[in-house]
């Protein structure tokens, strides 16, 4: 059973080391920092081979190699009289699971007189070692001690993080252990306190670094009983996250410089809307400031759904701090919102509905369904009901226009527009004949089919005539253009016989 304890003891010290930023330790079982995305795979040891002893239903055998296989972990030094390293809830208190390492090392004195008087505990962290520890015999792993450890990846660089661990020793022993931590930078020495079975009171440590790599080998060592009636270290509930996950009832740390940095999607529509993604680092909290969109402001750590209504340039700025240190950021004319896309509008014109040229794509939709291939700026209707049309600019922005009770089947007259000409004969099988009421034909020509699409094109076309044999029965369009003069007429093309 789990122990529910107040914290009864918060230090911090001031490491030497500059990218060690300070360490807390708390008299308590209990994690921390709840749900975090831990960095460390198997922190709770609890998968594992590690064979049981006929002797003893709580250790592993005693061997150079401990036999002991803790997955993702690796164990290194000792030596051919190193106590067993894997102990289990039914003699020592464990804080996750039922399964932790122990480190059991022999004797290893850290003064030179064999007492513990030498050592300073300064807050969490302890110093006053005598140079040259640990003075372990070569049958008992001489100065490499017993260690565990695991590298782990995808940190940034520069970036503050959080190793938070439980730790305990063996129960009998009623005075403090020693060992030690080594997150990159060389040995950091900290206290273990006995654990017994159901009812100890380990130690939470919280060490708060700074990336200097991707990667890190975080390393606990014990080196064994540093007096006679010193624990030896028993580990548990190994996690590494971002300092954005730690309580809150932990202060971070002088040194943790907030940077703060973002993007998005900058460049969008009137009347749409753009989500921030935040790369900042060492940061617990955030404003963000968005002057001229709707909401204005947010204290979320990524912002969605921030719209711009009109066209312009806007500026973003964001603001993070840790409590301790803060950092601001202001991008001006970061964001652009495109013009509004030209109006559109449809007409009819007997059977046909022509919206307004000039757009870069088009989608006709009837009763609110997509037309397959109805993607040109005039459709003819083949029935009657609402239409509607989605015109899309240069910039990707979409405006739409819709007519509504359209009256399918109605005929128009040849040449409609401000171009007049005729073209017969009508139905045609061969040849279409184009008698323009300006006298010689010229300009752009196009055909388009019952769908829009554009079957025909020539610039400059001058002949009076159009092969249409190639053409499938149907009925088509003819667009006669010259400036800004533009004229249609409809034909059918009947099969030839």
């Amino acid at each position: 059973m789990k122990k529910y304890l107040a914290i009864i003891l918060i230090f911090c010290a001031s490491y030497s080391n500059a990218q060690i930023l300070c360490i807390y330790c708390y008299g308590q079982n209990d994690s921390i920092s709840q749900n975090v995305n831990n960095l460390v795979v198997n922190g709770g040891f609890e998968n594992t081979n590690c064979a049981f002893n006929s002797n003893s239903n709580t250790f592993c055998p005693n061997s150079v190699n401990y036999n002991c296989d803790i997955a993702n972990w690796t164990c290194t030094g000792g030596g051919i009289n190193t106590y067993s390293i894997f102990a289990d809830s039914n003699i020592w208190y464990v804080e996750e699971g039922t399964h932790s390492p122990y480190f059991g090392n022999a004797f290893c004195p850290p003064c030179a007189n064999g007492d513990t008087f030498c050592l300073v505990n300064s807050d969490c962290e302890t110093t006053g070692i005598d140079p040259g520890y640990p003075l372990n015999t070569p049958d008992y792993g001489g100065a490499l001690g017993v260690s565990l450890e695991q590298t782990v990846n995808g940190l940034i660089p520069g970036a503050t993080y959080i190793l938070e661990f439980w730790a305990g020793g063996e129960a009998g022993f009623p005075d403090h252990g020693l060992f030690g931590v080594d997150i990159g930078f060389g040995y950091t020495y900290l206290r273990c306190k006995e654990t017994p079975p159901h009812i100890g009171v380990g130690t939470r440590f919280i060490i708060e670094f700074n990336a200097t790599s991707s990667s890190h080998t975080l390393r606990f060592t014990n080196w064994g009983h540093i007096c006679f009636s010193c624990t030896e270290l028993i580990l548990d509930d190994v996690r590494l996250y971002t300092l954005a996950e730690l309580s809150a009832i932990v202060p971070a740390c002088a040194g943790a410089n907030v940077s703060v940095l973002f993007t998005a999607p900058n460049h969008i529509c009137p009347g749409t809307c753009t989500s921030f993604n935040n790369l900042s680092v060492n940061a617990t909290s955030f404003l963000w400031l968005f002057p001229g969109a709707n909401p204005s402001t947010s204290t979320d750590v990524s912002p969605t759904n921030i719209c711009y209504t009109s066209p312009g340039s806007y500026s973003v700025t964001l603001m993070g701090t840790n409590g301790i240190t803060s950092d601001t950021l202001t991008l001006n004319n970061y964001l652009t919102v495109y013009p509004y896309p030209a109006p559109q509008g449809i007409l009819q014109s007997g059977d046909t509905l022509f919206a307004n040229a000039g757009a870069v794509s088009y989608q006709w939709y009837h009763a609110g369904n997509l037309i397959p291939g109805a993607t040109n700026y005039f459709y003819v209707a083949t029935e009657g009901g609402d239409y509607n049309i989605v015109a899309t600019d240069a910039n990707g922005c979409e405006v739409e226009a819709a007519i509504f009770d359209v009256v399918a089947g109605i005929q128009s007259p040849a040449g409609i527009g401000n171009m007049q000409f005729e073209i017969y004969p009508n139905p045609v099988t061969s040849y279409l004949m184009i008698d323009s009421k300006y006298g010689n034909v010229g300009g752009t020509i196009s055909i388009y089919n019952l769908l829009g699409e554009k079957v025909f094109w020539a610039v400059d076309y001058k002949l009076p005539m159009l092969d249409c044999r190639l053409l499938p029965p149907g009925m088509y369009w003819l667009e006669m253009s010259s400036g800004e003069k533009i004229s249609r007429a409809k034909f059918i093309k009947s099969a030839s016989h």
